[in-house]
Protein backbone atom coordinates (compact mmCIF):
# COMPACT_ATOMS: atom_id res chain seq x y z
CA UNK A 1 0.00 0.00 0.00
CA UNK A 2 1.55 3.26 -0.75
CA UNK A 3 -0.62 6.60 0.31
CA UNK A 4 -0.21 9.46 -2.28
CA UNK A 5 -1.97 12.74 -2.40
CA UNK A 6 -2.22 15.40 -4.21
CA UNK A 7 -2.99 18.15 -2.02
CA UNK A 8 -5.11 21.45 -3.18
CA UNK A 9 -5.28 19.62 -7.14
CA UNK A 10 -1.57 19.77 -7.60
CA UNK A 11 0.40 17.07 -9.28
CA UNK A 12 3.61 16.37 -8.88
CA UNK A 13 6.70 18.95 -8.26
CA UNK A 14 6.12 21.72 -11.22
CA UNK A 15 9.35 22.68 -13.10
CA UNK A 16 7.17 26.23 -13.85
CA UNK A 17 7.22 27.12 -10.13
CA UNK A 18 10.41 28.32 -9.15
CA UNK A 19 9.05 28.53 -4.98
CA UNK A 20 8.24 24.84 -5.12
CA UNK A 21 10.95 21.90 -4.04
CA UNK A 22 10.83 18.82 -3.77
CA UNK A 23 12.61 16.46 -0.51
CA UNK A 24 12.93 12.80 -0.75
CA UNK A 25 13.56 10.81 2.29
CA UNK A 26 14.50 7.34 3.89
CA UNK A 27 12.91 6.16 6.77
CA UNK A 28 11.68 3.39 9.08
CA UNK A 29 8.02 2.36 8.80
CA UNK A 30 6.71 -0.89 9.93
CA UNK A 31 3.45 -1.04 8.44
CA UNK A 32 0.98 0.19 6.16
CA UNK A 33 -0.39 1.50 10.10
CA UNK A 34 2.73 3.50 9.99
CA UNK A 35 2.78 4.74 6.82
CA UNK A 36 -0.97 6.38 7.19
CA UNK A 37 0.17 7.53 10.67
CA UNK A 38 3.04 9.28 8.97
CA UNK A 39 0.92 10.53 5.90
CA UNK A 40 -1.84 12.03 8.04
CA UNK A 41 0.62 14.16 10.09
CA UNK A 42 3.05 15.59 6.90
CA UNK A 43 -0.36 16.60 4.88
CA UNK A 44 -1.25 19.34 7.07
CA UNK A 45 2.31 20.28 6.98
CA UNK A 46 2.71 24.54 5.86
CA UNK A 47 3.27 24.62 2.23
CA UNK A 48 3.09 20.56 0.97
CA UNK A 49 1.26 20.43 -2.08
CA UNK A 50 1.99 16.73 -2.90
CA UNK A 51 2.86 13.91 -0.70
CA UNK A 52 3.93 10.00 -1.76
CA UNK A 53 4.50 7.39 1.34
CA UNK A 54 5.49 4.05 1.25
CA UNK A 55 5.84 1.55 3.83
CA UNK A 56 7.46 -1.02 1.57
CA UNK A 57 10.58 1.56 0.11
CA UNK A 58 10.18 3.15 3.42
CA UNK A 59 10.62 6.23 0.99
CA UNK A 60 8.82 9.56 1.47
CA UNK A 61 8.73 12.74 -0.97
CA UNK A 62 7.18 16.07 -0.42
CA UNK A 63 6.49 18.63 -2.56
CA UNK A 64 6.28 21.94 -1.20
CA UNK A 65 6.31 25.02 -1.14
CA UNK A 66 9.96 26.62 -0.18
CA UNK A 67 8.32 30.05 0.67
CA UNK A 68 6.14 28.35 3.51
CA UNK A 69 8.43 25.09 4.96
CA UNK A 70 12.12 23.95 4.31
CA UNK A 71 13.84 20.35 3.87
CA UNK A 72 15.13 20.87 7.28
CA UNK A 73 11.82 21.34 8.83
CA UNK A 74 9.98 18.55 6.93
CA UNK A 75 12.84 16.16 8.14
CA UNK A 76 12.32 17.58 11.66
CA UNK A 77 8.74 16.49 11.33
CA UNK A 78 9.05 13.17 10.09
CA UNK A 79 11.60 12.55 13.51
CA UNK A 80 8.97 14.19 15.84
CA UNK A 81 6.21 12.07 14.54
CA UNK A 82 9.00 9.25 15.52
CA UNK A 83 10.28 8.07 12.19
CA UNK A 84 13.99 8.76 10.96
CA UNK A 85 14.02 10.74 8.05
CA UNK A 86 17.51 10.71 5.94
CA UNK A 87 17.73 12.60 3.02
CA UNK A 88 18.30 10.72 -0.29
CA UNK A 89 18.66 11.83 -4.28
CA UNK A 90 15.91 11.10 -6.05
CA UNK A 91 18.26 8.49 -7.83
CA UNK A 92 18.13 7.16 -4.49
CA UNK A 93 13.96 7.25 -4.11
CA UNK A 94 13.51 6.02 -7.80
CA UNK A 95 15.48 2.98 -7.15
CA UNK A 96 13.88 2.21 -3.49
CA UNK A 97 10.66 2.92 -5.09
CA UNK A 98 11.62 0.73 -7.90
CA UNK A 99 13.16 -2.41 -5.54
CA UNK A 100 10.27 -2.38 -3.03
CA UNK A 101 7.62 -2.80 -6.33
CA UNK A 102 9.35 -6.00 -6.98
CA UNK A 103 9.46 -7.32 -3.65
CA UNK A 104 6.05 -6.99 -2.81
CA UNK A 105 4.54 -5.77 0.54
CA UNK A 106 5.16 -7.38 4.00
CA UNK A 107 2.37 -7.98 5.97
CA UNK A 108 1.10 -5.12 8.34
CA UNK A 109 0.83 -5.63 11.54
CA UNK A 110 -0.73 -3.95 14.41
CA UNK A 111 0.53 -0.89 16.82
Amino acid sequence: MTIVASLFGIKGASAQNPNQSTSFYKSNMHCASCEKSLFEHLRFEKGVKDLKVDHVSNTVKVVYDKRKNSEESLAKSIVKKGYEAHRITSEEYERLTLEAGKKGSPEDHQH
